[in-house]
């Protein structure tokens, strides 16, 4: 029982600093063939948003059109996230026989 509780210290030790290190790191997303870009960190916030100015300039705007783009490529960097991050825990928790999602 102690060598299991030393091992779960020890893994949320090292979750602590991966989840520092992932909030550093970041992922790109596009939608409407590049018009709209998202960029988003592994803490999940977004970091960065393009919108290329040609769409905003077009004689009719089509608004629901460029939130769905925005919409589209925040949402894909924030699934792009998540998949990192489940990746580097299943680093971390993979040798111990917990359950997928435990940490």
């Amino acid at each position: 029982m102690g060598k299991m509780l030393k091992q779960v210290q020890k893994a949320q030790a090292q979750i602590l600093k991966l989840q520092e290190e992932l909030a550093q790191r970041t992922m790109e997303a596009t939608s409407g063939g590049g018009a709209v870009r998202a960029v988003s960190n592994g803490a999940k916030e977004l970091v960065e948003l393009h919108i290329d100015p040609e769409i905003l300039q077009e004689e009719e705007v089509d608004v629901e059109m460029i939130q769905d783009l925005v919409i589209t490529a925040v949402n894909e960097s924030l699934r792009q996230a998540d998949k990192m991050m489940a990746k580097e825990m299943e680093k971390i928790s993979g040798g111990m026989g917990l359950p997928p999602g435990m940490f």
